[in-house]
């Protein structure tokens, strides 16, 4: 039998600037400050320019969960668009991801007011 994985989006806009919104997603070890499950994590930056940024994480949430997750940043006209996309695999995915969706509500919010 497989494991279950369910995908979460969170997708929002701002008009910060880019420098600094990279700057803290950069920062694996001060996502406690605006993160609700990532409290310190190591990201494998992908792309990082003026335009644009991208930065990927695996990490084990708790046991038999195997969470893997994309920050994406872009310009969008006069804002940037800020994007997490994020897959977690395993049994107890079930019972949690409820939880979670809760906990990762207004998470760019508090990113954002973190700057």
């Amino acid at each position: 039998m497989r494991k279950p994985v369910w995908s979460l989006e969170l997708v929002r806009d701002t008009n910060a600037p880019i420098d600094a919104v990279t700057r803290v997603l950069a920062d694996g070890g001060a996502f406690h400050r605006w993160h609700p499950r990532l409290k310190v994590v190591e990201v494998r930056i992908r792309n990082a320019d003026s335009q644009s940024f991208r930065a990927d994480y695996t990490i084990r949430p708790c046991v038999g969960v195997e969470e893997q997750g994309c920050f994406v940043v872009r310009p969008e006209g006069d804002r940037l668009l800020l994007t997490h996309q994020v897959k977690f695999k395993g049994w107890p995915v079930l019972i949690l991801m409820g939880w979670w969706r809760l906990r990762s509500h207004r998470m760019w919010e508090r990113l954002v007011e973190s700057l």
